[in-house]
């Protein structure tokens, strides 16, 4: 009877103990949480409304500035005296770095950009302490009602949907996609602490603004993240939210998942389609800690890295070029290179390089990863959305991938979750076609 007693102390007391501290943390996380939704709809409300003002791009990438661009790079100076291996482990390889300055010097033209920009409508407003630029596009309101918001991430810019928004303005709807605070066209913001959460409040504000009470979300990368913030803080007002980068929590469901998909992977994946997207456990180190170090730098130093940037477009082409390329790679692999250029394209990466060099804002945009780090991180790891509509786009070369299962714990109401059999991290480029079709087939489904 003592031995019993003794041990349903030793198993009991401990269970108890987590139980209470368990219970302890939520309502500590759930108040800290109620609070940071609270500030973030007040510090919007806070905010007057100020007018806005066409915008021209070439006003900005003159060319003045592409010629400095181009003479910058010819005089260049590489270290001829390292290895120059096809396949690097040591980042982005020599070959590929001289391709890309060898095509913007050589090939490149200033026309590139401005007849592909000219295209669309462009302004700027004073949100908060922010100067945001937005490309705005009416589509047919005859045909589809529901404007479409869509939210790039770093180190992309707007450039990102040239392809996609003359397709869904075409199809009726009308489109609004603003350019990041501090990246492309969009001004540094004048004060500290303009997170991915404080953003999320200046698209909402530019949306009412625009007069779209009602609108639906479509993100990637930090887009993603932003744009699931605006579903959780103002659900009233978005009506679905599209992502393409799932958002990543570790919790024990992605655990049971990975361990799980190595013993029973029959009881965790829902098809064989969803096996194969999933990273094995054996690669997440890799994956985190090797591929995507800049994550890391950006959070702790973004400013030493960033003067670089700002002062030489071969640093630009390197740091910036490196993650377009490597994020539209097979896997993500380094050794993939000339495939993963292939798939975001050269014009591509030379027009997304001449924007940041143009609007000195290389440095700036790295900012993003500290402001998160240090204001938002405990409430983006927390948070859920249980009511709105939720479609995510799965792509085999994206960065991660998360089960539906997995997704869950964030997205309580998944109505479309699609796989593709092409296309990575930056999907509106080497996907165009799948995910506008997803976006229109989950529009139909929660009209």
């Amino acid at each position: 009877m003592e031995t019993s007693y003794i041990v349903g102390l030793v198993i009991g007391v401990p269970l108890a103990l987590a139980g209470v501290l368990g219970l302890l943390k939520k309502i500590k996380t759930d108040g800290m949480m109620r609070k940071k939704k609270q500030w973030l709809q007040e510090l919007a409300e806070s905010w007057p409304d100020n007018p806005i003002n066409e915008f021209h791009p070439s006003d900005v990438i003159t060319e003045d500035i592409f010629q400095d661009l181009k003479i910058r790079l010819k005089r260049r100076v590489m270290n001829t005296n390292l290895d120059k291996p096809e396949q690097s482990p040591y980042g982005m390889t020599i070959g590929c770095v001289n391709l890309i300055a060898n095509h913007l010097t050589d090939f490149y033209e200033l026309d590139d950009v401005h007849s592909v920009l000219s295209q669309f409508q462009h302004y700027k407003t004073v949100i908060g302490d922010v100067n945001l630029h937005f490309i705005h596009m009416v589509g047919s309101k005859d045909k589809k009602s529901t404007p479409i918001i869509l939210l790039h991430g770093w180190p992309s810019t707007v450039w990102e949907f040239h392809k996609s928004i003359p397709v869904l303005v075409e199809q009726g709807y009308t489109i609004v996609a603003p350019s990041l605070p501090g990246h492309g066209f969009s001004d540094p913001p004048s004060v500290r602490g303009v997170s991915p959460c404080v953003v999320a409040c200046v698209y909402h504000k530019l949306m009412i603004k625009l007069g779209y009470n009602k609108y639906m979300v479509q993100g990637g990368d930090w887009g993603a993240i932003i744009g699931a913030v605006m579903t959780h803080v103002y659900p009233e007002h978005v009506v679905g939210l599209h992502n393409t980068l799932n958002h990543i929590h570790f919790g024990w469901r992605q655990i049971l998942v990975l361990v799980g998909g190595i013993f029973a992977p029959n009881l965790v994946y829902h098809t064989r389609q969803e096996e194969s997207f999933i990273n094995p456990i054996s690669e997440l180190e890799e994956r985190m800690y090797k591929k995507f170090a800049f994550f890391h730098l950006q959070t702790v130093i973004p400013d030493t890295l960033g003067y670089g940037l700002v002062d030489s477009p071969l640093a630009i082409l390197s740091w910036i070029g490196s993650p377009l390329i490597l994020m539209s790679a097979p896997n993500n692999d380094p050794g993939q290179w000339r495939k993963g250029l292939a798939n975001f394209g050269v014009d591509n990466v030379c027009a997304t390089v001449l924007i940041y060099w143009a609007t000195r804002t290389s440095q700036s945009s790295l900012r993003l990863y500290y402001e998160f780090y240090w204001n938002d991180r405990e409430y983006l790891e927390n948070f859920t959305i249980p009511k709105v509509p939720v479609a995510i786009s799965n792509f085999p070369n994206e960065i991660i991938h998360l089960t539906k299962f997995t997704s869950w714990r964030t997205f309580n109401n998944i109505k479309q979750f699609t796989y593709h059999d092409h296309g990575g991290h930056f999907a509106h480029l080497d996907n165009t076609h799948g995910i506008v079709q997803d976006i229109n087939s989950f529009i139909n489904l929660i009209k």
